[in-house]
Formats: structure tokens, C-alpha cells, sequence
């Protein structure tokens, strides 16, 4: 366990169908109870009670960490011989270990034990208060997002910063930045980066709305795609594990996603937030605009390809998240969804706006395993010769 999240999914999972391994604590039927009243309550297993949910936290969220923190520790140690960091910033300042004492292998079980009673204590300090509902949805941030934040961009050094256009809408000034990126790989795919932020007011430090993606154009001959999906899928890995997920989800949710790159170069927006409080309208203007500019740069775009996710909501699966949390955020996509039918991508593209889910966000397994999947099925592609 890496999270008290994957705990409560974990504890869900566990606990659900016909033959669910133990019985569904009631703190996970009403989210809005507190982790602390989670942890207090009964373990009832297909045998009989088990003590308390605690006592599997302690193993799985205490215990079993140990290994885990002696590493980062010690990689922290490693970082202040180096200059990296100072001792002030080693993790558990406050907790009242001594690093090098922490740092070396435990091996005694008395020891491991309190270490992981001490890690609990921490646990609940920190987390107890928090409802359960709280491990599921993100909140809006000091700068008024959920996601965004201004080192969002890529470094100006890792492309080639095009030209910059600023496109007035009623809801206000919105500055389009696009970046070519290098094709080190050589394939017949060409990525692109575009950013675009709205602003109401034009010296406002913070964007009131902002829209974020990628777009691929394939080289072609007779108006046919050369690069197929193996160099689509490099140029997105050269980018970033986001691009690649986004990709390998277009693939697997799209039966038709090559005859839509037979039709046409592709626009994602990964990212498309409003911040808190800003005028309606505001986010919606930001990404027409953004699109308007991208399909006037790149003309042979004719598809745009939305990542449709509810930014209140960790994005995880049903098994995994409250009855409840679930439903809810079900019905945010729909409503997401519809809205964004309203506003006409598809034929703003002259062409078509396709949806995907990326469950995978930006993880790193989870691309290493997409790039693992897809080299192998293009290793076992048959080979065609030129006559």
C-alpha cells in the first residue's frame, strides 16, 4: 500500500459480491464518516470478527512501509552527501527519529513493531479527521484550480517555441503558445504542445481559465497517414507518460482510431480547467479559442479528442470507490459530457470529437507497460518489403 486511498479501495474491493472476503465496514457505506471512525470499526471475516479495521492499517499502511521509508530515507541521505539537500529537509523532522539510527536496516521485530505504532500514531494525527469521501475528490487549491498550476508547461528548453497568438473573446484575451517538439526517433509523426490561458484582466497574474493538450499531424503520401501506430505511440512517449496514456487510451476506447487518423490529424486537450469563482463562460471560450487557432495553424486537423474527467473526482474505478462517490461522479461525466456536446468541437474540426477516460493519469508503470504491450505486437507484425 502506497495511499490511504489504494487501502480504501483495497478494503472495497474486499468486501464486495457474493464472495466478498469480509464484510463491508457501514464508515464505507456513508463516506462522509471520518477515517479515524473507520479505523475503530469491527473486521468481520467469513470466520468471525477480526478485531478492528486498524489492526489491518497497521499492517498494511505501518508495517509494510517500513521498507519503503528506509529507502527514501536513505536515498535522502545519499542527496545530502551529494549537496542535494540539507539535513533540515530529510522527511520526518518533526516525528523524532534520529536519521541515523533510521537509516540503518531494522531487523528486530520489537523494533519494527514500534516503529510501525509510531508511524500509526502519525497516520491519525494527520489523516483521522478527514472523511472518507475526502480520499476521493480533489479540492480547489489556493490558486483557485483543482489541477493547474503554473510548471504545468513543459520547459521552454525541450521544444521549439512557435509563434504566439492572442485571440480576443467576449469572455476575455486568450494567448495561444505552441511547441514543436524535436523527432529524435525520426518517426513520421510530428508533436505539438499548444497552451492556452484567458484572462479577463490582462495584467492578472493568474489565468482565469486555461486549456492544455497536444496535437499530432502524420506525414502522408496520397493524403494517407505513413507513420502508423507504433510511431504514433513513439512520438507521444518522447513527450511525457500523460501523452503516451492519452494515446493508448484513444487506441483501446476507438475501434475506428485508425480510420480517424486515415481522415485527419489529431488535437487532445488533456487538461481544460476554469479557476474557482471566474465568470461562466470563461473555460469554454478558453478552449474554442485554443481549438480555433490550433485548426488554423494545422490544417489537416479534423479530430479532437477530449480526456472526459469530472477534476472534483480522483479518477480510479468503480470497485474501488464508494457506492456513493461512484454515482456522483458518474453523473458529473454526464453532465460533463453533455456540455461539452453543446459546444460543437466536431464541427468547429470539421470533423469529429471523440472522448477517452486516461485512468491512468500520468503513471509510470502504467506507460512502461503500454510501451512493453504495443513493441511487442509490433515485433509479431509481419514484415512487408517494398516490392
Amino acid at each position: 500500500m502506497t495511499s490511504v486511498q489504494q487501502f480504501l479501495g483495497e478494503l472495497l474491493q474486499l468486501s464486495s459480491g457474493p464472495n466478498a472476503h469480509i464484510e463491508r465496514p457501514a464508515a464505507l457505506e456513508h463516506p462522509d464518516s471520518t477515517f479515524i471512525q473507520l479505523l475503530g470499526s469491527p473486521l468481520v471475516t467469513q470466520a468471525g470478527p477480526r478485531g478492528l479495521v486498524q489492526s489491518v492499517a497497521h499492517h498494511a499502511l505501518c508495517l509494510q512501509a517500513i521498507p519503503r521509508l528506509l529507502f527514501e530515507a536513505n536515498g535522502s541521505q545519499d542527496q545530502i552527501a551529494s549537496g542535494v539537500l540539507t539535513p533540515a529537509q530529510l522527511p520526518m523532522e518533526s516525528t523524532g527519529f534520529d536519521r541515523r539510527a533510521f537509516t540503518q536496516e531494522i531487523n528486530d521485530p520489537a523494533d519494527r513493531a514500534a516503529l510501525a505504532d509510531t508511524l500509526m500514531a502519525v497516520l491519525k494525527s494527520k489523516l483521522g479527521q478527514r472523511t472518507i469521501r475526502s480520499f476521493f475528490s480533489v479540492n480547489v487549491a489556493s490558486n483557485g484550480y483543482r489541477l493547474w498550476e503554473t510548471q504545468m508547461r513543459a520547459p521552454k528548453d525541450s521544444g521549439t517555441a512557435l509563434a504566439r497568438h492572442i485571440i480576443q473573446t467576449s469572455a476575455g484575451g486568450v494567448t495561444v503558445d505552441l511547441m514543436r517538439y524535436a523527432d529524435e526517433e525520426k518517426t513520421h509523426v510530428r508533436a505539438y504542445e499548444w497552451c492556452a490561458e484567458l484572462r479577463v484582466e490582462v495584467s492578472s497574474a493568474l489565468p482565469d481559465a486555461v486549456a492544455y493538450g497536444m496535437a499530432y499531424c502524420f506525414d502522408r503520401k496520397d493524403g494517407s497517414p505513413v507513420g502508423g501506430k507504433w510511431e504514433f505511440m513513439t512520438a507521444a512517449d518522447y513527450l511525457a507518460d500523460v501523452d503516451l496514456l492519452q494515446v493508448s487510451a484513444f487506441f483501446d476506447q476507438h475501434e475506428d482510431a485508425e480510420a480517424l487518423i486515415e481522415s485527419g490529424d489529431l488535437a487532445f486537450v488533456w487538461l481544460w480547467e476554469r479557476r474557482d469563482g471566474a465568470r461562466p463562460g470563461a473555460g469554454q471560450a478558453c478552449l474554442r479559442a485554443a481549438l480555433t487557432d490550433l485548426c488554423r495553424r494545422q490544417r489537416r486537423i479534423r479530430t479532437v479528442v477530449i480526456d472526459l474527467k469530472p477534476y472534483q473526482y480522483v479518477v480510479s474505478d468503480g470497485a474501488g470507490t464508494p457506492t456513493s462517490v461512484h454515482i456522483e461522479k458518474l453523473e458529473a461525466v454526464d453532465r460533463l459530457q453533455s456540455f461539452v456536446d453543446g459546444l460543437h468541437l466536431d464541427q468547429l474540426v470539421k470533423g469529429h470529437c471523440r472522448y477517452i477516460v486516461n485512468r491512468d493519469e500520468d503513471n509510470p508503470n502504467a506507460a512502461m507497460r503500454v510501451l512493453g504491450l504495443v513493441g511487442l505486437a509490433q515485433q509479431k507484425a509481419p514484415w512487408h518489403d517494398d516490392g
